[in-house]
């Protein structure tokens, strides 16, 4: 088998100043520690209820968050800080070509479409249709 089917997640430790930021693409089910200092997190950018949205949190030392949704994420410093970003190993390459060919279709579980109910009715003509 081939190294990259045995991936392992990717950990960075990032150290900042005060008032840097990192502007950083994060999948979802990465892990933002940090180690000591203070930052603010901005999550990726939402719609919720036809408004944008964005959520903001403030992680001291030891404060852990979870990001539930892939985006562009901001990391920015309050203070002198240093945390570690834990990001989730990737699936094998093999597992993406299966989803690629396969996804779409609905042939995979967690993929399947709803079947199609209005294929059987009959077609009734429409007040636009002579």
């Amino acid at each position: 088998m081939s190294p990259e089917e045995f991936a392992e997640p990717v950990i960075r430790t990032i150290e900042l100043a005060a008032g840097q930021c990192l502007n950083v693409h994060l999948p979802a089910g990465s892990v933002v520690h940090v180690e000591h200092g203070c930052i603010a997190v901005t999550a990726t950018p939402r719609w919720l209820a036809e408004r944008f949205s964005q959520t903001r949190y403030r992680l001291r030392a030891g404060g852990v968050l979870v990001i539930d949704a892939a985006g562009w994420t901001c990391l920015a410093a309050l203070g002198q800080a240093q945390f570690r970003i834990m990001e989730p190993a990737q699936r094998p390459a093999w597992w993406r070509l299966i989803k690629l060919r396969f996804g779409r279709s609905g042939s995979l579980l967690g993929n399947a479409r709803p079947p199609d109910t209005k294929a059987a009715e009959p077609s009734v003509p429409h007040a636009t249709s002579q």
